[in-house]
């Protein structure tokens, strides 16, 4: 009985040892265990580090602007969202099916940039809602909101940056590194309220990006 008592205290210290460490794989560099376009997101939507972790296990760090875009805006479960993915559902479906209008919920206010994906976004209410967005083109959309909105930077500052070859992540830790630069304040608040940050409302945001920062 000794015996077994013993095996079982050493199987789940080296069980706690694995899931340690798995969870600091390729994200470590925080007390948190989260770092960069990861921790960015878990703060603008206010959600456990260890929730980001675990969603990012099994959807692309790319895509989980997406994932959280949707949750908020649906009230639902992030993981709930990020199952609907794995079924095999594209991200346009599952906005459907979560009750959204991706014809109005995928469009960025770009004044300079009129081709796709963000000319199609504009087009929709004049082309009778016809197109429909593959899932490149949502994650495009809706990290340049992101970005946008946690950053307090202009929609077009960061697609000139997508479009020289600018990551996602390269793109949040250059505004994470600018001396002086405020992430927009209450963040995620105008995600779940579908309102739109400062320097989108004609008031003054609290990052620094005017589009002059190149």
């Amino acid at each position: 009985m000794k015996r077994l008592a013993a095996t079982a205290l050493i199987a789940g210290t080296l069980y706690s040892g694995v899931l340690a460490a798995d969870f600091d794989i390729g994200i470590s560099g925080s007390d948190q265990g989260i770092t960069g376009l990861s921790l960015s997101i878990g703060e603008y939507y206010r959600v456990p580090h260890r929730e980001i972790v675990m969603i990012e296990r099994s959807i692309p760090r790319e895509e989980m602007s997406v994932v959280y875009l949707l949750s908020h805006r649906a009230h639902r479960n992030a993981q709930f969202i990020a199952d609907l993915r794995l079924r095999g559902l594209s991200w346009w479906d599952i906005t459907l099916r979560l009750g959204l209008d991706p014809h109005t919920l995928y469009v960025v206010d770009s004044h300079r940039h009129s081709g796709p994906p963000y000319g199609k976004a504009y087009g929709y209410h004049k082309e009778g809602k016809k197109h429909r967005l593959r899932d490149d083109e949502i994650v495009e959309l809706a990290n340049v909101r992101f970005l946008s909105r946690y950053h307090g930077v202009s929609v077009d500052d960061v697609i000139d940056r997508r479009r020289g070859g600018e990551r996602y992540m390269n793109i949040d830790e250059h505004y994470r590194g600018k001396k002086g630069g405020q992430r927009y304040e209450g963040r995620g608040n105008d995600e779940r309220k579908g309102g739109k940050p400062p320097h989108e409302r004609g008031g003054k945001g609290h990052g620094n990006g005017k589009g002059n920062d190149r």
